[in-house]
């Protein structure tokens, strides 16, 4: 049971996360996580969901033989059902200085979507990793399953750090140590990183793990209101560069073409 305290600081209000209520986090494939839930597996089970026929094997459950197939075909099949799995979902959040920009911060937002993508995969029964990235994995927390769970989530989010250089490459690289099972990986990021995170990207599907990108960044982060020339700090104090509005633009666009399909989000 939460106290007043960390319901105060969690970053969602009850009448949002009764409307989350309703929604589900959907995978591409299904995944053998070997651990009995609510999700799709391909491996055979004893769910309801019918699947396939296959030949029986003397010694197997006769109960499961078809025996409608068998009138016609006069050969013993099995009915075979979807097994269904719990998947960890782990959600992994970029806290370095770029994060801090914008009005409310980005920052603000990654963390309660964050919370969001939580509560939605444990009423499901999913279980949930919450991580934060800087020039590493800075910090982790399992959260379980279960709607209770949210509760030790947003414990997390409210002590997020909020500074730090940005490494996604190292920081995604270093989920190895965490993740031990195939499952959902979702990164929340500006993705404004100078060494890139696509080396890190393979390093995380390499662990079995489908990945989702959200990337969120401040509206003048993508239509900046520059006049004459302009000269641009790192926030994460890596130099600065002279731009112009128009070569801004063109930069920003190549930029994004290189970025690989995900949910972009402005403030």
């Amino acid at each position: 049971m939460a106290d007043e305290s960390s319901i105060a600081r969690f970053p969602l209000d009850a009448s949002t996360l009764q409307r989350l209520d309703t929604l589900a986090l959907i995978t591409r494939k299904s995944m053998a996580t070997g651990k009995p839930g609510r999700r799709r597996s391909p491996l055979s089970g004893s769910s309801m969901e019918f699947a396939d026929f296959r030949r029986y094997t003397p010694g197997e459950d006769f109960r499961r033989i078809d025996w409608r197939a068998y009138a016609r075909l006069e050969r013993l099949f099995l009915r075979v059902f979807e097994a269904e799995e719990n998947l960890t979902v782990t959600i992994l959040i970029d806290c370095s200085d770029s994060m801090q920009h914008g009005k409310p911060s980005k920052a603000s937002l990654a963390s309660s979507i964050a919370a969001a993508l939580a509560y939605i995969a444990l009423k499901c029964e999913d279980s949930v990793i919450v991580g934060t990235l800087t020039d590493r994995l800075a910090a982790f927390r399992r959260a379980g399953s279960g709607k209770h769970a949210i509760w030790t989530i947003g414990e997390f989010l409210a002590r997020l750090p909020n500074s730090g250089t940005t490494d996604l490459n190292r920081a995604l690289y270093d989920l190895g140590r965490v993740v031990v099972s195939p499952g959902l990986t979702i990164v929340i990021s500006d993705f404004l990183a100078p060494g890139g995170y696509k080396v890190g990207l393979r390093a995380v599907r390499q662990l079995r793990q489908e990945v989702a990108l959200l990337q969120i960044l401040a509206p003048d982060e993508i239509e900046p209101d520059l006049q004459g020339d302009w000269q641009l700090r790192d926030s994460e104090g890596t130099g600065s560069v002279p731009v112009l509005q128009q070569a801004y633009r063109s930069d920003f666009l190549r930029l994004c073409k290189n970025w690989p399909h995900s949910l972009i989000l402005t403030l």
